[in-house]
């Protein structure tokens, strides 16, 4: 029995996975990709399929497979999709290295914590399944802890296990090793520039549910690779390295600097050897790589490629500067700040913020290389998110309100975390959010809901339908809502 049938591991949409947001680098870097709207999709150890699900919903002509070792995630994927009734995606008890390719080919391959998580006979193994199945046109998505940053968390790693060999409970387990890691963490000088990383890593893991505590940092396979590694790997089954996920590390190759123009002796060209040479200087500890078929790359600027693609992000305009009355001011969601002295850009950075968390097309950028280079410059800078297609939700729910049909399923299971239509996991700590999303099928009024509300708090029920309208709006803001 696989340890991820003994302890559930927690099952979430990831938005770096998103077929939609990998198309989008695909497009940027000049490579052909399959619409998201019709696409084939494969997730290696997909868990309990939260992941796959959620993609489904939103793209109910595209096909969904999901493959796991382990039996009672699948188990429990099967159960959801029956629940919701959704017949464009199907879960497989599946060993990798028997896998072959029997499934077909796939433009979309996601394989998210596995790789380093497994094996070196698997992962290869793993990686022969990707090459094997991955379309002329496709995709694939592949997470992994990377050296050297890895060798960090492998110090605390090693002194976990260490200290826990004796304990064959997976809850003492992980309590004693949460209690030896924050006791260490309290030893150690602020001041010591070796153990400052290891804090940081330390403190991260310390915050982990147990449940990803035990399978992420006591597992028994911890293989982390060099960047360098798995492009050599992927190579062997025919596929070239495109990017990474993390959109700052694509910032070099749209606008070369002089750290980019140095590195070049020792690159020979590569954007691997390069992007390795920054992992070293960086001390990266994880990637998120994309792999593709058939070369062709191309990493410079192209404003027409920008056509086709939707931008979204949380930007709030500035007051006016009565010193500079010609500019404009923006400001993000995590403090960034941006003028411009163009009213065209302001006018499309004002549409971006008031659309969100809605898309927008962004076609007119590929008729202005200023324009097209002041938008990448946003997305390299995660001022914006490109994806080449929009969300499947709205953000002006109707009289009878609906929430995501997988976080109603999950609502009425009594998770905490649900998973919204703009593909991220959110927490609701809130019993009455809770109930909410539970409650809102569609077959209740604003004013039904509200009474429910009251029924349930003991307000007044003018109080409760103003806690409703409030309680919809931000949900509407998570992307929860399908109508």
């Amino acid at each position: 029995m696989s340890a991820y049938d003994r302890i559930r591991y927690p099952s979430l949409a990831f938005a770096k996975t998103h077929p939609a947001v990998l198309s989008a680098l695909a497009a940027l870097f000049g490579k052909p990709f399959a619409p998201v709207e019709s696409a084939r999709v494969l997730e290696i150890g997909c868990g309990e399929g939260v992941n796959l699900i959620n993609m489904a919903l939103g793209a109910p002509r595209a096909e969904f497979v999901g493959v796991d070792l382990a039996e009672k995630p699948i188990a429990r994927a099967r159960e959801t999709v029956e629940a919701l009734g959704l017949a464009n995606a199907k879960f497989h008890v599946q060993d990798i290295t028997t896998m072959g390719r029997s499934f077909g080919r796939f433009d979309y391959i996601i394989a998210h914590g596995v790789y380093a998580w497994v094996p070196l006979v698997v992962g290869e193994a793993m990686m022969r399944v990707i090459g094997g199945s991955l379309g002329d046109n496709g995709l694939a998505f592949v997470s992994y802890n990377a050296f050297p940053g890895a060798r960090f968390r492998q110090i605390l790693r090693d002194m976990l296990l260490s200290a826990t060999d004796f304990i064959e409970d997976a809850n003492e387990k992980v309590n004693v090793a949460r209690s030896i890691l924050a006791q260490t963490v309290q030893t150690w000088p602020d001041d010591d520039p070796y153990l400052n990383p290891l804090k940081m890593i330390a403190r991260s893991i310390i915050e982990k549910a147990p449940e990803a505590f035990f399978h992420d940092e006591l597992n028994e396979c911890y293989e982390p690779r060099l960047l360098s590694e798995v492009i050599a790997a992927a190579r062997n089954v025919g596929l070239d390295y495109l990017c990474d996920t993390q959109v700052e590390l694509c910032a070099e190759a749209l606008f070369p600097s002089e750290k980019f123009a140095a590195a070049q002796p020792y690159a020979r060209g590569d954007w691997g050897r390069f992007e390795q040479l920054t992992d070293f200087s960086e001390t990266r500890f994880f990637r998120n790589s994309i792999f593709c078929r058939g070369g062709g790359i191309d990493r410079r600027l192209d404003p027409q490629r920008l056509r086709g693609l939707w931008a979204y992000g949380e930007l709030t305009p500035l007051p006016r500067d009565p010193q500079a009355p010609a500019s404009f001011g923006f400001k993000t969601n995590k403090g960034a700040e941006m003028t411009t002295n163009s009213p065209r850009l302001a006018e499309l950075l004002s549409r971006i913020g008031d659309a969100f968390p809605s898309c927008v097309p962004i076609d007119e950028a590929a008729e202005d290389a200023d324009f097209a280079a002041f938008v990448l410059r946003l997305f390299v800078n995660k001022c914006i998110r490109l994806r080449t297609a929009p969300f499947s939700f709205t953000s002006t729910p109707g009289e009878r309100p609906i929430s995501s049909p997988l976080a109603r399923l999950q609502a009425a299971r009594g998770d905490r975390i649900m998973t919204s239509l703009r593909h991220i996991a959110v927490l609701f700590d809130d019993p009455i959010d809770r109930a909410l999303i539970q409650l809102m099928d569609g077959s209740r009024t604003r004013d039904d809901l509200s009474r429910e509300l009251a029924a349930r708090t003991g307000v007044a029920t003018d109080t409760a339908l103003a806690q409703t309208s409030a309680a919809i709006a931000k949900m509407a803001n998570l992307g929860m809502m399908a109508g």
